[in-house]
């Protein structure tokens, strides 16, 4: 129990997505990563305290926004979050379980030792020396909603909108291109979007 860290903590209590989510909350708190628009990530300093920040800050990317969706995606084999999972196993507080169709469900449960741990650190939680400081520890715990920020947990954590996606990828699109037509770059920006969409605008396009 006394080595057990904050994203140990998130691993027993929500598996690797909890921990995710701990720890993009420790980097935007601390501001190394900065939310560039409502769901969407980008680094601002690569600071590297911890394992599992370090691989957080590798998925989020130097360049680009990043969801966290995506974030979590990239990190789906990481062996830096792999090895929390295998480590409290081996203590006897997780277990492997088989997950038939459920993308969001952690392919570990915590064992009858791991449920009384998580019982404890709930009602005593420990000192954060990992992440001091930030709400990392009461979403570890928690999560997500345990963020008492509420406008920022909705800004690292809803998903982007349409538009922003959009939007660069036209961009990319156009840098990629060495179009000399300028009629058929504007073709390939419009298809981007779907037939029919105002460029400059970006169209009416629904939600993500």
């Amino acid at each position: 129990m006394t080595d057990l860290d904050v994203y140990d903590i998130a691993f027993l209590a929500g598996g690797p997505a909890r921990v995710v989510d701990a720890a993009l909350v420790a980097l935007v708190e601390t501001g190394r990563v900065r939310v560039h628009s409502p769901g969407e990530l980008a680094v601002a300093e690569l600071a590297r305290r911890h394992p599992v920040e370090a691989a957080v800050l590798d998925a989020v990317g130097p360049q680009g926004h990043r969801s966290v969706e995506i974030i979590r995606w990239r990190l789906t084999d990481d062996e830096r979050l792999l090895a929390l999972g295998r480590r409290l196993s081996a203590e006897g507080l997780l277990r492997s379980r088989r997950v038939w169709g459920r993308e969001d469900r952690s392919p570990w449960t915590p064992t009858a030792a791991g449920r009384r741990a998580l019982r404890r650190l709930i009602t005593t939680p420990p000192r954060d020396t990992v992440a001091g400081g930030t709400s990392a520890l009461p979403v570890a715990l928690h999560g997500r909603e345990a963020m008492p920020d509420g406008a920022l947990r909705a800004a690292v954590f809803e998903r982007p909108s349409r538009r922003s996606v959009d939007a660069r990828e036209i961009g990319r699109r156009l840098r990629d291109a060495e179009y000399t037509d300028p009629v058929r770059a504007a073709y390939d920006a419009r298809g981007v979007l779907g037939g029919g969409a105002d460029i400059g605008g970006f169209g009416d396009g629904g939600g993500f």
